[in-house]
């Protein structure tokens, strides 16, 4: 697909009749078909672990090494001393129960699995 940089504002007629693409969302998207046989696949597809046992999952939006606790992306408090598994840090994907009470949700039963 080829893109020309225009020399003036387009007018509504040219819109109308098609002869000026103003928005990419209406048109659909280009599927590259050739990639799929050479076997490439996107690292952001890689398969997450599945929560287990009714766990929420969610993103460590901050974490305070020095005060031992952060929040996630949805707002729930998260406190090293509730971490089942692994090292938690800014960023960090993890599965947690909810635990509710005190000023906001707490997660308990951390799991750092990503």
């Amino acid at each position: 697909m080829s893109q020309r940089v225009a020399e003036h504002a387009p007018s509504f007629e040219e819109r109308a009749a098609g002869k000026i693409r103003v928005s990419t969302w209406e048109q659909p998207p280009d599927h590259f078909d050739w990639i799929e046989p050479t076997g490439f696949t996107s690292p952001r597809l890689e398969p997450k672990a599945p929560p287990a046992n009714g766990q929420r999952c969610g993103k460590m939006k901050f974490y305070n090494e020095s005060k031992s606790y952060g929040f996630t992306k949805c707002g729930i408090y998260v406190h090293c001393r509730n971490v089942v598994s692994g090292q938690l840090r800014t960023g960090a994907r993890i599965c947690f129960d909810v635990k509710e009470g005190g000023k906001s949700p707490e997660a308990v039963n951390v799991r750092v699995i990503g």
